[in-house]
């Protein structure tokens, strides 16, 4: 499902065969009290924040397409303490479509028009993510068709969502490039590679075995059974 989410959002852009960024070079810009990096083309600009927890926004050469990207972060500690192998199953179920309903709210007039799930941001970000059609307002107050892809993440107690977006008529032109930037996330390692970090994998010991008669009780007249590790001292 990672794979046809990624395909999902480029396939236009391999059909329009244009890429805006074929030849820039990148620019890697470090978040260091989040741990994170991205990256992005050298001819994109920073750009001012546009909400309280957006940690970067940049923006595209050609203005008058509107692309942008931007990705926010704040403390979210609901999965944190789950085994790093159930954490995809529990970022699904936590980063529901209901959650996207509540998270397109801070657009005009937003319609999820695809969800995906899993997804990842980044290689190590257990994400969801959808794409999205909604409306801008120009100086004048004029509304402005967009569409974007939307990818929201929940690693080590902080959760990411990242936005890239263009005129919905642009869209196909930049979904490559907009792919290419969010996946570009790169998280400092937050989580040992083995269960049982560098130990011995005691996981697989023989269990301690204290048989009962009944809750809260046990038979001294039965055999307890110990370990195989297990020594008593004389």
């Amino acid at each position: 499902m990672r794979q046809i989410f990624r395909a999902a959002v480029v396939a236009a852009a391999l059909v329009v065969g244009f890429s805006p960024a074929a030849k820039a070079d990148t620019f890697v810009w470090k978040d260091i009290p989040h741990g994170y990096t991205i990256s992005f083309p050298d001819s994109w600009s920073m750009q001012t924040e546009d909400h309280p927890y957006t940690r970067i926004r940049v923006a595209g050469p050609l203005a008058e397409e509107l692309p942008t990207c931007s990705l926010q972060v704040r403390d979210d500690g609901r999965i944190k303490i789950y085994p790093k192998k159930y954490v995809d199953e529990a970022v699904a179920n936590t980063l529901a479509q209901d959650y996207w309903e509540k998270e397109t709210g801070q657009l005009l007039n937003a319609e999820i028009t695809a969800f995906f799930s899993p997804a990842s941001l980044g290689d190590k970000g257990d994400a969801t993510a959808i794409q999205v059609a909604f409306d801008n307002k120009d100086e004048q107050g004029n509304l402005i068709k967009m569409h974007g892809v939307m990818i929201s993440s929940l690693y080590s107690g902080k959760r990411y969502v990242g936005i890239c977006s263009s005129r919905s008529e642009k869209y196909n032109r930049w979904a490559g490039l907009f792919m290419s930037i969010l996946d570009s996330v790169q998280f400092d390692d937050r989580y040992h590679p083995f269960p049982t970090g560098y130990y011995r994998n005691f996981l697989m010991d023989e269990k301690l075995h204290l048989p009962r008669v009944k809750p809260g009780t046990v038979s001294v007249k039965n055999k307890v059974f110990f370990g195989k590790d297990f020594y008593m001292n004389k």
